[in-house]
């Protein structure tokens, strides 16, 4: 029984293989792929990987795998990663791995702790899988930009929840990366209901997954097998038989021949897998199969040192025993060197099924006795907690099954396994009722167990199974007594409220919490209620009360020294004090907060305060000092991973802050950049309002409403003034660019039509200035129209009623003032003038320009024509419409041909090309120029990654949208227009 069972060459298998290594040859170029190996369990998908693995390491691509784990039905949480994070771990030097991990080092090391030697990562939950999601796509950008990369996640079947959303995140993301991601599963397991049918048959449809099934063996290749393991021709009748009892299986192929080679009458064969199988262990001796039947209650491997205490034996009876089950191919030992695993999970499964009940209950105590006598037992395995969970309860020991379920619950939350978390917590809640001790085996009470059990419900997105949880403890009153405690269960169930945008309803249940807590003495829970309330406030625009209720919020946590609550307060307050018209106050307290959340750690407070701070300082005109604010932020998400998410809202801040200074490439190259990383919801629509915004002013229109589109699909159903507002901004502004000045004016006045309270004041002044715009236009043609009299005497009504205490207010109110003058036809110049002035003072360079050339046509038409001014007036908005690439440069070169004004060519301009050459020079943005200096000189999006710093993904996009501004239809084509409008010079 020494001789290999594994065939020392691939049979079959030539079709499969191709196919495989046709994809590796894609990812080698730079195209990612994902591949899904399917088949039945021992048909071979394994052996496949191997040979796959193999090749591609002898061709220099990087190889990484993991495997999902099962323990008692359930997936161990993220085990592939850990499987993945392990090896780089101990196979990469020091001073590499550094850099490759990078910022999220700390993070990995709650799933590996031997990352963190030191010991310096604590039992934080505040991370999201989100977070971790973005970490780990960082680590495998940093390791494909270094060479091709195989990634391998083998028995998807048996994944956790967590790991099929990472694994659904990847499929989604891998783009524009040297990856192929290789996915193992048996097709044989995927009932109707299993939770990864419907990911496989969605991957199915994406056009970069191939699928690949594996068949069982044909009889030419079932005797092509045992010829290669027996290194001699099998006789026709014995491979026949083989082939009618294995029916082609592999696996089962060679556990038919180990029975054969072991004294079995290949006539005789027992009639199924699991009796072939079993029939194999009886063959050894009683000591053997002894320790056949605990490896298999251990699952999935076994240390050497656990399974010794567990089997009891002495190790002169031991290791002899061992000895035999991996000679008769039953057990093999495990990648580690240190422990055990059986050759096939088959074999596994029959060993186990075979157990009385008894046995099985006997084994699982004493693996729980031994791990919890000596954690350590468990090897390098993070999941002790979850494995006693399973161990004492698969062995009815309740009260211990508690006590671990509630530890496993409170690791996996900590470890980013928000929904595994969760299942070991309800598990707990079930046992509760049947475990007299319960609380003093928990460590926590029935109304804390379920607190702990929504809040991880909320982490996994599920957050009406949250409510329902949290309900559950409210509908019992004899539950939670203690006004205080009720208090912050409510102040909980409100949280969630205002995750599903229920904000108005999170507010009355937060009233109804701070009236459940008596005056004194203050708690956290205090604090923790007043600062939710403020927050709830803000966000339904009664601010006044928001600022009475933060200041509150403010003084409670101070006294009981509830710092994160303190922190968030006081980013509520400054907020709410801002938008109130108090500056100095409300940029104060913004600070004191983010400097608290900054220096306590509290890294999720300090990104929200980062957030405020940027809107707050924009808001007040402080352009430069909002993007610095903003820029601050974008690097602590990074650091974080929030980079598609809070990261991506702040690179939106940023990006408006430059938009407002004129710098118009930057800011498109950053929001470019950040839609590369694929962020969604409200995340990806204040991105694509910003671009849409300033496509729309550069005359792009086509791409301003493909933003516009996508920005409302994204944004969903929400009724946000923040988002709204833009999107009603840019249809109107895009209706009335093309004419239709009715469909302009009915957006617009739907708006304006809404209650403008609070921070909707803000966004409802550009929309005022357009309405006003697009009622002079009107007035043009129809100088007698009493509508558009009465619209006009509406919408100067507004302006002059709604606040202007920022210099952007008082900007779009000149600019309004300005549009009426036009639309009277009276004062035209000085109102211009004024407007000119305040958007200097307000540092607004798109409203600059169009006041200028405003300016410049009113002085046209004085009388006498006072073309001197008109022409110096005329002259700088070319100068500025030029650098910004926007359309009003083709209103002021009309103004002057049609006025005779001279006008100096702008010094960006290129002497001989025409007015749209020209236009399209300007709206190529820095990176633009970059990339398309290096698509003229023949290099692929992995070589300009390279060479710009930036990862393939991006240098794709930018490629795109080089393409559609220079309506170029291949790089080759792109760059014989640049050398011919000279857009290299630079």
């Amino acid at each position: 029984m020494s001789r290999d069972l594994v065939s020392p060459v691939v049979v079959g298998r030539r079709r499969e293989l191709g196919r495989l290594r046709a994809l590796l040859d894609q990812v080698i170029t730079g195209t990612p792929a994902v591949a899904l190996i399917a088949g039945e369990a021992g048909v071979g998908k394994s052996r496949l990987t191997q040979e796959l693995a193999a090749g591609a390491a002898g061709r220099g691509v990087r190889v990484l795998s993991g495997g999902c784990v099962e323990l008692g039905g359930e997936g161990i949480p993220l085990a592939p990663l850990v499987d993945v994070l392990r090896a780089l771990a101990r196979s990469t030097p020091a001073d590499e791995l550094d850099r490759l991990l990078g910022p999220a080092r700390r993070e990995f090391a709650r799933l590996l702790p031997e990352l963190d030697p030191a010991g310096t990562v604590g039992a934080r939950q505040d991370g999201s899988a989100a977070q971790l999601f973005e970490h780990v796509l960082g680590l495998i950008t940093r390791l494909a930009a270094q060479r091709p990369l195989l990634l391998v996640v083998e028995d998807l079947h048996w994944a956790d929840r967590s790991t099929r959303d990472l694994v659904a995140f990847l499929v989604q993301t891998l783009r524009e990366l040297g990856v192929l991601l290789l996915l193992t599963y048996r097709s044989d397991e995927l009932h109707r209901r299993h939770p990864l049918r419907p990911l496989v048959t969605g991957w199915e449809r994406v056009r970069s997954v191939e699928r690949i099934e594996v068949g069982r063996f044909s009889r030419e290749e079932v005797a092509a097998q045992l010829q290669a393991i027996r290194r001699t021709a099998p006789g026709a009748h014995f491979a026949a038989v083989v082939f009618e009892r294995s029916q082609g299986n592999a696996f089962l192929v060679e556990e038919i021949l180990a029975a054969v080679d072991g004294g079995a009458d290949p006539g005789d064969l027992p009639p199924s897998l699991r009796d072939v199988l079993l029939a194999r262990t009886e063959r050894v001796s009683e000591a053997a199969q002894r320790v056949l039947r605990a490896a298999a209650a251990a699952s999935p491997r076994v240390e050497d040192r656990l399974l010794e205490v567990v089997v009891g034996m002495p190790e002169a009876q031991l290791y002899p025993a061992l000895r035999e089950t991996v000679e008769h191919h039953l057990l093999v030992v495990d990648h580690s060197g240190r422990g055990y695993a059986f050759r096939h999970e088959l074999t596994r499964d029959a060993v186990y099924e075979d157990m009385l009940p008894g046995e099985r209950v006997r084994l699982h105590a004493a693996y729980g006795a031994a791990l919890e006598s000596d954690p350590t037992l468990l090897g390098d395995d993070t999941g002790v907690a979850a494995t006693l969970a399973h161990h004492w309860y698969a062995a009815l020991d309740l009260p211990r099954a508690l006590s671990a379920s509630v530890q496993a619950g409170r690791q996996a939350a900590a470890g980013y396994a928000s929904a595994e978390a969760l299942h070991h917590l309800e598990r707990a809640l079930q046992l509760w009722t049947r475990v007299s001790d319960a609380a003093e085996r928990a460590g926590v009470d029935w109304v804390g167990l379920n607190v702990l059990a929504a809040e991880a419900a909320w982490a996994a997105g599920e957050i009406n199974r949250g409510l329902s949880i949290v309900d559950q403890v409210l509908a019992d009153p004899e539950s939670v007594t203690d006004p205080v405690r009720q208090a912050h269960v409510v102040e909980r169930r409100a949280y969630m409220l205002r995750a599903l945008g229920r904000d108005e309803e999170a507010g009355g249940q937060l009233r109804e919490a701070l009236a459940l807590l008596p005056a004194q003495p203050l708690t956290t829970t205090h604090a923790a209620v007043l600062a939710s309330l403020a927050n709830s406030l803000m966000r339904i625009d009664e601010l006044e009360q928001g600022v009475e209720v933060a200041r509150s919020a403010v003084e409670a946590a101070a006294a009981v020294g509830a710092t994160a609550q303190q922190a968030d307060a006081l980013i509520t307050l400054g907020h709410t004090c801002g938008y109130l018209g108090d500056a100095p106050s409300g940029l104060t307290a913004l600070h004191d907060g983010l400097a608290l959340a900054e220096r306590e750690g509290l890294s999720g407070v300090a990104l929200r305060g980062y957030i405020n701070l940027s809107d707050l300082l924009e808001m007040l005109g402080r352009h430069a000092e909002a993007a610095d604010a903003a820029r601050a932020g974008v690097e602590l998400a990074a650091r974080l991973g929030h980079t598609r998410s809070l990261g991506a809202m702040l690179v939106g801040n940023l990006a408006e802050s430059l938009m407002r200074l004129g710098r118009w490439r930057e800011a498109l190259d950053l929001v470019t950049e950040s839609l590369a990383d694929d962020p969604s919801g409200v995340f990806a629509s204040t991105l694509l309002l910003q671009r849409g915004e300033l496509q729309g002013w550069q005359g792009a229109a086509q791409a301003a409403e493909s933003d516009l589109r996508e920005a409302r699909h994204q944004f969903g159903g929400g009724t946000d003034a923040q988002f709204t507002a833009p999107m009603t901004f840019i249809e109107a502004e895009l209706a009335r660019a093309a004419g239709d000045l009715a469909a302009a004016r009915q957006h617009v006045r739907a708006a304006l039509d809404r209650p403008i309270v609070g921070q909707g004041v803000r966004y409802a002044w550009p929309l005022i200035w357009l309405g006003m715009r697009i009622e002079a236009d009107a007035a043009a043609g129809e100088p007698s129209n009493t509508d558009i009299r009465q619209r006009h005497d509406a919408l100067q009504a507004l302006a002059v009623a709604i606040p202007r205490n920022a210099t952007p207010a008082q900007a779009y109110y000149a600019l309004t003032t300005a549009e009426a003058a036009r639309l009277n036809g009276s004062g035209e110049v000085a109102a211009w003038q004024a407007a000119v002035t305040a958007c200097r003072a307000a540092d607004e360079a798109f409203p600059l320009c169009y006041s200028l050339f405003r300016l410049a046509e009113a002085q046209c038409g004085t009388t006498p024509s006072d073309t001197s001014a008109a022409g110096a007036t005329a002259q700088e908005c070319l100068r500025l419409a030029d650098d910004l690439a926007a359309t009003t440069s083709h209103d002021v070169r009309a103004l002057a041909r049609r006025a005779r004004l001279r006008l100096e060519q702008s010094s960006s301009a290129t002497t001989g090309e025409s007015q749209s050459q020209r236009q399209i020079g300007f709206r190529l943005t820095d990176r633009e120029r970059e990339v398309l200096a290096l698509v003229a000189e023949g290099c692929s999006n992995g070589q300009i990654a390279t060479a710009l710093f930036i990862s393939p993904k991006t240098a794709s996009v930018h490629v795109s949208n080089i393409l559609a501004k220079l309506d170029a239809a291949s790089r080759t084509e792109a760059a014989v227009l640049a050398h011919r409008l000279g857009l290299l010079t630079t």
